[in-house]
């Protein structure tokens, strides 16, 4: 196994979309996401194959991871906290004060995993989701507010620091 990250060249976009829509189901909304909220596309490959995808936005604070996905087939074997403390170190590397990601109320997975990660709670975005052309649920409950976690950078360990990266590459 060879995990390889490395920002996406433009060209790439429709390919990772699939991997986005895990994290944003709302087709129309990841688009807009791609085109003004968000600067930068990772993918994550696995011996030359697509296996994870992710947005961040790095030229407004604070900082935001906006879309994380990982092939179904592929979670649950550390892949996403792999990709998440790559994109930590490459925020300490850039000199990132903090960062925050956000995640659906009812997304109890996501909501442990990013404690996991070393995001704390931050605060609630109520009717985040208002956008959904059609309501959405998940376990049982619908889709309305995004919890949004903090990872305070200044002073906190770099998880890539004094250690060999993911093969950073950058285009």
């Amino acid at each position: 196994m060879s995990i390889n990250i490395r920002e996406a060249r433009r060209e790439e976009r429709e390919k990772l979309l699939p991997l986005l829509l895990l994290a944003e189901p709302s087709e129309s909304a990841l688009r807009w996401s791609l085109n003004n909220l968000s600067d930068a596309l990772y993918r994550m490959d696995d011996d030359g194959k697509l296996i994870g995808a992710a947005t961040m936005r790095w030229h407004r604070e604070p900082c935001e991871m906006v879309e994380l996905g990982i092939l179904p087939e592929r979670q649950g074997a550390g892949l996403g906290k792999q990709f998440v403390a790559w994109l930590i170190h490459e925020a300490h590397r850039r000199g990132v004060p903090e960062l925050i990601v956000g995640t659906s109320s009812t997304s109890a997975a996501n909501i442990i995993f990013y404690q996991k990660c070393g995001f704390r709670i931050d605060h609630i975005r109520h009717d985040y989701f208002w956008y959904y052309e059609e309501l959405v649920y998940e376990h049982g409950l619908v889709v309305r507010d995004m919890i949004v976690f903090r990872h305070d950078l200044a002073g906190t360990h770099d998880p890539g620091a004094g250690s060999e990266p993911l093969m950073l590459e950058q285009d």
